[in-house]
């Protein structure tokens, strides 16, 4: 009973995890070939092949410029917040 509802539960997180992939990969356009690559690949070694996917993955340039601009926007935070010795902060 334990084993079958772990099992139900294990079932659901893969099949998110398939889901998010996939729909990512849609999403980049990498090209038909990449596409039905990594399709393939996340489909025959579902567990694997999504983290493959997810290691492997190269970010956008949209990405890396909003990473950029969130680092420098805590930066800026950071440096007008008045410095307090106590860490007890307002």
């Amino acid at each position: 009973m334990l084993w079958g509802i772990l099992g139900g539960i294990a079932f659901v997180v893969l099949l998110v995890v398939v889901v998010i992939t996939v729909s990512d990969m849609l999403k980049r356009h990498l090209g038909r070939g990449k596409t039905a690559a990594w399709l393939l690949i996340v489909i025959l070694l579902p567990f694997a092949g999504s983290i493959l996917y997810w290691i492997l993955r190269e970010s956008t340039s949209d990405e890396v410029q909003r990473q950029a601009d969130n680092e420098l926007a805590l930066r800026q935070e950071a440096h007008r917040r008045r410095f307090d010795s106590t860490s007890i902060g307002p």
